[in-house]
Order: C-alpha cells, then structure tokens, then sequence
C-alpha cells in the first residue's frame, strides 16, 4: 500500500487557523483537538513512502524522537531530532533516504549522530506522518503542542506578543517539562499496529537472557504512557490467538501472559514475556514476518538461536548450553564504546556456524506433539537419568565401602557404614 504525504500544508494549514479557540488558564487561544488532528487531504507536492515504514517510523518514534521548539526572542524555530549512539548511524540514514528529508549529524567525541530536521518543508511533512500515523505514547502530547506552534507560526507572517507567549507557554510545558498528561478520552482506544510496535521495540525493547537459562522479550516506557502500556498489554495477549507454529489443535501450551513491574525510583514500567512456550509459539511468528531496521535485528537474530536452543532442547546438552551461554555473553552488549573484543563480527560468525552444525542433529525434545517446554524438561531427565545413571563412590578413612559404587544417591545413603564420616565422589 503506497501512502502520498504532503510536502507542504498550503491551503490546508490556513483551513484549520479559522476554527474556533478555546481560552486556557494562560488566556490564550489554543486551536482545537479536532483541528491539530485533522488529516491532511489536499496534496501538492507528492512522495511515495511505504505504509510499513510510516508505522514503523511512528513506534520509533515514540520510543526515540523528540519535538523541539527553540525561541530567540520573536524567532521560533521548530526541531524534530532522534537522536541515538554513534553505532545506530545506519538506521538514521535509512529515516532519512525513506522521507527524503532532514539531515544527520555525528558527534564524534560523544559517541552520538542525529537525525534532525528543522526546514519548513521538512517540518510539514514530519506533522503529516504523525496526522495520519498517530503517535500513542506521551510523545504525541509534544506532537500536538509541536503541530500548535507550527500552526501559529504558519498564519502569522509576524507573530505578536500573545503568539510569542503562547509558543513560550507550550514550550515550557513539553518533554521532561511537562506536568500535566491529559488525553483526548473521546478518541478511540489505542490500536497497536504490528509494524508500530517492532518501531518501538527497536527503541525500547529488550530481547534479554536472565542469569544465563531464561529468555524474556521486554519493553518499557514511564507510567505518563499508561494508556499505550494497556493497548500493548491487549496487543501482546492477544497473539495468544496466533497459532502458526503449534502444530495440534489440542495442545496443552498456555495463552500468553504478560507481567508488569514498576521502578519506583524513575517510574519506568515493564512489560515482560518470560514463558519460554509464549515467546516460541505466539511472540517468534510476529517477529520472524516482521522487518527490522535498526541493529536491533542482530540483537533478535542472537535471541532467536538462544530460544530455539531451549524449546527444542539443545540447550539441555553440553554443546547447546555452551553455545547458549556464548549468546549471553555477548547479547546486547556490542556497541564499539562498551565491548572489550574488536572482533563482534568474528564471534557472531562462529556462534552462527555452530548453530547450524547443532540444530542439524536430532532435536531432544519433539516440539512436533505440542508439549509444554517443563513437560518436554521433565520427560528428558527422565530418559537421561535411566540412560547414564549416577555412580556414587563412597571411601572412609579405611577406603572404599562395601557396595561401592553405587548407582545412585539414595542406595548410596541406605548403606550401613555411609553414616560414618566419609569422602563422597560421584561421576
């Protein structure tokens, strides 16, 4: 589906200066909700861009952009900026070649390059994505008092004192400043679109390894956002209903849940899927028919060999837990600034080549029947433990003890002289 944006809001802009303001506590006019929604219909000057990446660019967004206005005294200009670390320059570039617009600057000694874009032309087409490409976080808030100022800064060729204090106003009251988190309550509730939500997980999610063993996908955003937490929360439980890679139809996998943790301190929430079936069954088919355009991708594609590890039970033998182990080691932590090796590419290679020779083998487990992964665990240590029983030898201080060795910790512990004091290796 190819969308057309508009390059310049022309005539369109001037409609929306003629509807009627509200007074607000600081006695100035703000335009109405319905007009700084208003899509932009009439176009002049079009691009092709595809509808995939608009949602994309907008969960990106959410997770990284910023809506600027900068004064000097009746001078106003208006900024958006996403700005990331130096190693993310790539995606920055693929904003940029996509819209057509902006520009991109690196800052060497900070380790940091930004996508910014501040021209006229440029600055109407950002407020048309957003129109027509909604923002759902606390991020459209600034959008709409960012679409404010352009709107005033458009109908007046030179802005007066009430306009300089109403662009001061919304200025003051944006970003970290801001205070107050209402939200239009007659607008329909969230939609999450899948394209949306792989924008934002790019830039606020987390495909994480706990402890070496537990795989999680994770995102985050501050409690201002609560609204988009619950329409994400619904969004992720319903790929519940997804059940392409199940291959019964009365299997025992669980739906999938979600849990929900709060920092206290910075008022971050947490959403986290930790289920390894619930990350395999419903979360890998959105994610493997789902395009990437950040490093990320590297990130999910290590994540991935390390869940099919552990669903098909590689992780369960010595090659696969080492393998699974490496994947840890090195999973979100390959930045240039941060990673101790030079050679990334060279140990993602090899971590990659090992995969492929593991998963050629017989899968321990058979994903095939549909099992719960604590029942596939469950019947593998069963089989492993009567196929390669324990051998406990047992000495005292004279030696080794009659019945040694024994086939098992249990008939090790019934055996007269083990309640002395004694020396135990077991094999």
């Amino acid at each position: 589906m190819i969308i057309y944006l508009c390059l310049n809001l022309g005539i369109i802009l001037l409609s929306f200066i003629y509807v009627s303001g509200i007074k607000n506590k600081t006695g100035f006019c703000n335009f109405s909700s319905e007009a700084i929604r208003t899509q932009n219909e009439n176009f002049n000057n079009k691009v092709n861009i595809n509808d995939e990446f608009l949602h994309w660019f907008s969960g990106f967004t959410d997770a990284e952009g910023n809506f600027l206005i900068i004064m000097d005294r009746s001078y106003v200009k208006l900024r958006f900026k996403i700005s990331l670390h130096l190693d993310d320059l790539k995606v920055l570039q693929i904003i940029q070649s996509n819209l057509n617009i902006g520009r991109i600057v690196e800052e060497q000694n900070r380790n940091r390059c930004s996508f910014i874009v501040e021209d006229v032309s440029g600055i109407n087409t950002i407020c048309s994505i957003f129109n027509n490409y909604p923002l759902h976080t606390s991020k459209k808030l600034d959008f709409q008092d960012f679409y404010e100022a352009l709107l005033i800064r458009t109908k007046n060729k030179k802005l007066s004192d009430s306009n300089i204090e109403r662009i001061l106003y919304l200025k003051n009251n944006m970003n970290s400043k801001r205070e107050i988190f209402t939200y239009d309550i007659k607008k329909s509730q969230i939609i999450i679109n899948p394209n949306w939500f792989i924008g934002f997980i790019e830039g606020e999610g987390t495909f994480g390894i706990k402890t070496g063993s537990s795989l999680y996908l994770q995102v985050a955003q501050k409690n201002t956002s609560q609204d988009c937490l619950n329409a994400m929360t619904n969004y992720l439980i319903n790929l519940s209903n997804n059940t392409k890679y199940l291959h019964t139809q009365n299997n025992k996998i669980l739906p999938l849940n979600v849990t929900s943790t709060t920092n206290i301190r910075t008022n971050v929430v947490s959403l986290v899927v930790a289920n390894t079936d619930a990350l395999y069954y419903y979360i890998l088919p959105l994610l493997d028919e789902s395009k990437f355009y950040s490093r990320k991708v590297i990130d999910f594609k290590l994540w991935r060999m390390a869940l099919i590890l552990k669903i098909q039970g590689y992780y369960y033998t010595l090659e696969g837990k080492n393998l699974f182990l490496d994947i840890s080691e090195i999973l979100n932590k390959r930045y240039s600034t941060t990673i101790s090796t030079d050679n990334v590419s060279e140990i993602i290679n090899n971590i990659s080549k090992r995969f492929e020779d593991i998963i050629k083998k017989d899968s321990p487990f058979d994903i095939k029947l549909d099992l719960p992964h604590t029942e596939n665990v469950r019947m593998f240590s069963i089989a492993n433990r009567s196929e390669n029983p324990k051998i406990v030898y047992i000495y005292t201080n004279e030696g080794l003890i009659v019945g040694s060795p024994f086939t098992s910790y249990s008939a090790a512990h019934k055996a007269p002289q083990s309640k002395q004091p004694i020396n135990q290796l077991h094999k």
